[in-house]
């Protein structure tokens, strides 16, 4: 069998927004997690290939986690198992009555991943089942946090920056400001960690996709404190975790959310997704317009990845989103976008 060793996780691109630059004002890049090339991309997938990898030369062939019904930690962790020929069992949760196989779901259970549907509050008790069950049948899991909220997740991150390090010299153009969406905590924290073992003086703003403070700072706060214990030399940095943007919550967006997507992809071809990178670049659209991003500012925006959420969820709920004014159905009108009925 092909070991998970033997894939490469490979790097992230960094690009100019050249359009949206224009337009804000600002010195706009892109580091392109989203477009990493193992199961779906995201910043979950570069932590699952560390996390497999690490629980490979620990002994572990089987892993239990957790997530939302539409979870990108989820999706990997079952790609990541169907690589390496280990049973994953999934516990997903929902309140809702509702359930759509498609998106990350969908992926899941094409991966062939055991699949439990439950309440937010019988995860606890469906993860220990989960684990007592594969252990009787001899396995050996892992149980994975929701999220990856690892050591292994933060410290992915902190390679993730180096990496970022190395293309910014070759571009000889450096951050001032790096926004990402941030939910359980790793990615922000390895994030900060990496920017002070680089003695970069580079702001980060983690936009929640979540949680309120002060829970949400605690946790990167906390996987701060597993990064520190590797690397004692990191000063203990200012945590902006900023939670104006978490809508109703996970998977929740409102009419910023939406624009911010439309926006990004009519002015520069970007997609983002309404669960994560919505929320965080509704944010730095917002920071721009109110000027807590000055004009002139160099800003890293960190794709994390998540378009599958934006195949699932109903933007047009309401008519959120703008009719097209060059869309077309069936029969009508063919000759105003410029084809005929015969093409």
């Amino acid at each position: 069998m092909l070991k998970l060793h033997n894939h490469n996780i490979s790097r992230s691109i960094l690009h100019r927004l050249n359009n949206i630059s224009t337009d804000l004002g600002i010195d706009l890049w892109i580091k392109r997690d989203d477009l990493l090339p193992l199961w779906g991309g995201g910043n979950k997938a570069r932590k699952m290939s560390a996390i497999i990898r690490q629980a490979e030369q620990k002994g572990y062939n089987s892993i239990v986690t957790c997530g939302g019904l539409n979870s990108n930690h989820a999706r990997a962790a079952a790609m990541a198992a169907a690589s390496t020929g280990w049973k994953c069992r999934l516990i997903l949760h929902t309140n809702s009555t509702e359930i759509r196989i498609c998106g990350n779901l969908l992926l899941c259970q094409l991966a062939n991943a055991q699949i439990d549907i439950v309440k937010p509050q019988d995860i606890a008790s469906a993860m220990k089942s989960a684990l007592k069950e594969l252990l009787h049948e001899g396995l050996n899991p892992l149980e994975i946090p929701g999220g990856g909220h690892l050591p292994i997740g933060g410290q992915t991150y902190i390679e993730a920056l180096f990496e970022l390090q190395e293309d910014c010299e070759a571009y000889r153009w450096y951050p001032d400001i790096i926004v990402l969406p941030s939910g359980t905590g790793t990615t922000q924290a390895g994030i900060l960690a990496g920017i002070k073992l680089a003695n970069w003086e580079t702001r980060v703003i983690g936009i929640s996709v979540a949680r309120t403070n002060p829970r949400g700072a605690s946790s990167v706060i906390e996987a701060l404190e597993w990064l520190r214990e590797l690397y004692p030399s990191i000063d203990r940095p200012n945590v902006e975790f900023r939670d104006e943007w978490i809508c109703e919550g996970y998977e929740h967006f409102d009419s910023r959310v939406i624009d911010a997507i439309q926006y990004a992809i009519r002015t520069d071809g970007l997609i983002l997704d309404p669960t994560y990178t919505g929320k965080a670049f509704a944010a730095l659209l917002d920071m721009v317009k109110n000027n807590e991003i000055p004009k002139g500012a160099k800003v890293l925006f960190w794709h994390t990845g998540g378009q599958f959420n934006l195949m699932t969820a109903d933007v047009n709920h309401n008519n959120q989103i703008q009719t097209v004014s060059n869309l077309f159905i069936a029969d009508q009108k063919y000759e105003q976008i410029g084809v005929s009925k015969n093409d």
